[in-house]
């Protein structure tokens, strides 16, 4: 039992660390650069970011997977009962992970639009503004480190 608490705190951690990373170094360093450069919508930068999304999305499931098992297999866990410090702040980390999800969902979806509308550009069709979806999509960014910050933090209280 202690060999699949550690191998999946260690997931755990390790997907944690791949996400936030992966996020910070999008929101903070790749968008902004882009951004500086004009460089938003040439292949290059929408390629880099179509192969974000999958690292993503396997860093999120391996989150999400190995956070229910520690849940389940820590004797401080009892369903649907908040009546110490630690089940709470559980609980409040669980509302932020599922607001990450929703954002990072919005995200894949403005950025599947931005490229489809990017797409259709070299097709010569008649195409929308791509800046509202590509603003969204930073925004969603932005909130998904925020909220990742904060959820960082009350892990370093659960501990």
């Amino acid at each position: 039992m202690d060999f699949i608490l550690w191998s999946a705190r260690s997931l755990h951690l390790f997907s944690v660390v791949v996400w936030f990373g992966g996020l910070m170094y999008q929101a903070a360093v790749t968008l902004p650069v882009a951004k500086a450069e004009r460089a938003e919508f040439l292949p290059l930068m929408l390629h880099q970011s179509r192969r974000f999304l999958p690292f993503v999305w396997m860093s999120v499931w391996t989150i999400l997977v190995t956070g229910i098992c520690l849940m389940l297999f820590s004797p401080r866990f009892v369903f649907l009962e908040y009546h110490d410090r630690w089940s709470m702040v559980l609980a409040g980390k669980q509302i932020l992970f599922v607001l990450m999800m929703v954002f990072s969902f919005g995200y894949a979806r403005m950025f599947t639009r931005v490229d489809e509308i990017i797409s259709s550009r070299t097709t010569g069709e008649p195409s929308p503004d791509v800046s509202p979806y590509y603003h969204r999509m930073n925004q969603f960014a932005r909130i998904n480190v925020v909220l990742a910050l904060v959820t960082l933090l009350l892990a370093a209280s659960i501990a």
